[in-house]
């Protein structure tokens, strides 16, 4: 009930859950060198925190430029992790450029944190879903690689909760936005798209 309480009251505060949740500093762990996030993912998190407490009543919507090796793919990690921590029955897609991107880097970067994660009991992570334990078809994420044939695997996200991200976004077809868009009708969605200043 501890871990239930300190989680749930990190609803609104994706980087308190980024600080609690994982081993920073810990002898003997792969963060054993490490105090947290670098200041740009900080600047990120902290960005969530304001759209949330500003009680503003629209979906957030994030777009970030980045090059290679900055810690892209831990931030994707971080954000599903968080979310579908703090929100009982959330949906979300997570997507990529191509389906190796999609597997080899993105969705095995959220298995390594996933591991890590003080709540990694929670959750079942598998190459295609990644979902709460207790609530398994309703509450999760889906790692789906996009395809212009058929852009309605990304329509029908129905919850009061959505979480949509894409990686390496400047290759994803236009026909996807389009779909995502109209996921993004609630005041609880939240869209992240990544990719290199193309």
């Amino acid at each position: 009930h501890a871990l239930r309480g300190l989680i749930g009251s990190l609803w609104d505060d994706p980087l308190g859950y980024v600080l609690a949740a994982f081993p920073w500093g810990e002898p003997g762990t792969a963060l054993a060198g490490h105090t947290g996030p670098d200041q740009w993912q900080r600047d990120c998190l902290g960005s969530v925190a304001e759209h949330i407490r500003s009680g503003k009543q629209v979906a957030y919507r994030d777009a970030t430029a980045s090059g290679h090796g900055v810690g892209k793919s831990a931030l994707v990690a971080w954000l599903v992790l968080w979310f579908v921590s703090t929100r009982p029955n959330a949906a979300g897609v997570v997507t990529a450029n191509t389906q190796a991107q999609l597997r080899s880097k993105t969705w095995r970067e959220l298995s390594i944190w996933h591991r890590r994660a003080i709540n990694a009991h929670w959750f079942d992570w598998s190459a295609t879903r990644f979902a709460a334990r207790e609530r398994a078809e309703s509450w999760g994420m889906d790692a789906i690689p996009w395809s212009d044939a058929n852009p309605e695997a990304f329509a029908g996200l129905h919850a009061d909760d959505v979480l949509v991200i894409y990686d390496e976004a400047s290759a994803i077809a236009d026909a996807i936005w389009e779909v995502s868009e109209g996921a993004m009708t609630t005041p609880g969605s939240m869209w992240f798209v990544f990719g290199n200043p193309t």
